[in-house]
């Protein structure tokens, strides 16, 4: 079992150059989740619908001094290759995937790095990096623990009650 993420291009204004999770977004006023799935297609070329995601959290975030947001966090199971993905140019720089355990041991601090398959937008072949905690997105508190548990429960098809993470201080802005 194994979870994708992005590795944000060099030129975002936030975040620049770091692994995040696979697609994110913002929606624009009066936008449903359902219209947000656009962002898929847009950032890595995946087509969805909302009847093809799970709902598996939502998480208020605070980050000084004025960004404040309401994430629904949705999973889909998508068994292609990284080849499959198209990065956007201007989002994204490369597609990773890592065995889901391996990033659970990494993200509670069980171990420094895992290994992971990166293909860099524009490459011919996919080669293999250390992902570090370094290495992503920052994030205070329990956000990709919580997710990645419940991923794995999409995945196998178990049920799981989502989760609901508020607002503290200084959580980081999505971007």
């Amino acid at each position: 079992m194994t979870v994708v993420f992005q590795r944000r291009s060099r030129t975002k204004d936030t975040h620049p150059g770091r692994v995040d999770v696979a697609v994110g977004g913002h929606l624009a006023a009066g936008e449903s989740a359902s219209e947000a799935m656009r962002e898929a297609r847009e950032e890595i070329g995946l087509e969805l619908t909302i009847d093809d995601v799970t709902f598996i959290g939502r998480r208020f975030v605070r980050a000084e001094p004025c960004d404040n947001e309401v994430q629904d966090v949705y999973a889909v199971r998508a068994d292609l290759p990284l080849e499959a993905f198209v990065p956007h140019a201007l989002e994204v720089d490369a597609m990773l995937r890592a065995p889901l355990a391996d990033v659970r041991r990494l993200v509670v601090g069980e171990v420094s790095a895992v290994e992971a398959v990166e293909l860099t937008r524009g490459a011919t072949a996919p080669g293999t990096v250390l992902l570090t905690l370094d290495a992503l997105v920052p994030e205070t508190g329990p956000y990709y623990s919580l997710a990645l548990d419940a991923l794995a429960h999409v995945v196998v098809g178990d049920p799981f009650e989502p989760f609901l993470l508020r607002a503290v201080p200084g959580d980081r802005a999505a971007g």
